[in-house]
């Protein structure tokens, strides 16, 4: 029973991090109905940048987590301009779109292969101080805490700026649909950056916790962990934030078992399993009337 409790912890802390990586595809989904595969690229920057900051240049980790993530908005915004969004408004805009996404990601995976001389890097040691706390049978660490704490600070900002804001009711009313938004004075362009910049400062977060978790950090880090995404993605509900979280929490909490009983070696065969008997059984996700980037 400690062993299942442990592996609990260990999957909730993980789960977590993981719900912010989809959260970003999820966003720019309920935004734009298009699949931005290239978002996998911006969560391998995410990871590089934190390890340019930490190892190269000596700053603590609290201090470049939040660099990390406005660097990753801004390049998720680069990308917007440069790859999407003069496609929009084309016939059928959604390939064209979805094509122009992945080769974005393509160019920028290479480059971070490139700049790592397509090797495996680390962040220094100690950027966290390492203590653990005992609760019975249980082990929690100071990582699994942060992980925890920053993903839940994240997802409760993130719920107040959607649900409590004039921005979050304008982001709403484009994901809705956005000639509408447009013709009742919405500035969709504004909007759809501004998805894209949250979308990737999500991103930026999330790489910067799994590459301190790990402490691996590679050109193609994001698309290790793309078929998670894609399963959380569906699982939670496509746009919503609460259910990005909730599907997070239950692949992480799999992927853990999976993991302890089996072999990380099955986790995502199980992981893409669980998302089948979803598609088949629930294929609106555990928030099955998400249909905006704020429902819960």
């Amino acid at each position: 029973m400690g062993f299942f409790l442990q592996q609990v912890i260990n999957g909730l802390a993980l789960g977590a991090v993981f719900a912010l990586y989809a959260l970003g595809f999820s966003m720019v989904f309920a935004n734009m109905k298009v699949f931005h595969v290239g978002h996998a690229a911006i969560f391998t920057w995410g990871a590089v940048f934190a390890w340019q900051l930490t190892e190269n240049l000596g700053w603590p980790f609290y201090i470049a987590m939040p660099l990390v993530a406005i660097f990753a908005g801004v390049l998720n915004s680069l990308t917007y301009y440069v790859a999407i969004r003069h496609l929009q408004g084309r016939k059928n805009a959604d390939m064209f779109i979805f094509v122009s996404s992945l080769g974005a990601g393509i160019v920028l995976t290479e480059s971070a292969i490139l700049l790592l001389d397509n090797k495996v890097v680390r962040l220094p040691f100690g950027l966290v101080a390492a203590h653990t706390w005992s609760v019975g049978p249980l082990t929690i660490s100071s990582m699994q805490l942060l992980m925890l704490g920053t993903v839940a600070l994240m997802f409760v900002a993130l719920r107040w700026l959607i649900g409590s804001t004039q921005f979050g009711r304008e982001v709403t009313a484009v994901a809705a649909d956005r000639e509408a938004a447009g013709v009742l004075g919405a500035n969709v362009e504004r909007i759809s950056v501004s998805v894209f910049f949250l979308s990737g400062a999500l991103a930026g977060v999330g790489a910067s916790l799994v590459a301190l978790a790990f402490n691996i950090v590679d050109g193609n880090l994001g698309h290790n962990y793309l078929v998670i995404a894609m399963a959380i993605l569906v699982i939670g509900g496509i746009g919503s934030v609460s259910g990005a979280l909730a599907g997070g929490l239950l692949v992480g909490l799999v992927s853990a078992m999976t993991t302890g009983y089996i072999s990380s070696s099955y986790r995502d065969v199980i992981v893409f399993g669980l998302l089948l008997a979803f598609l088949v059984f629930r294929p609106d996700g555990i928030s099955p009337a998400a249909k905006v980037a704020n429902r819960a």
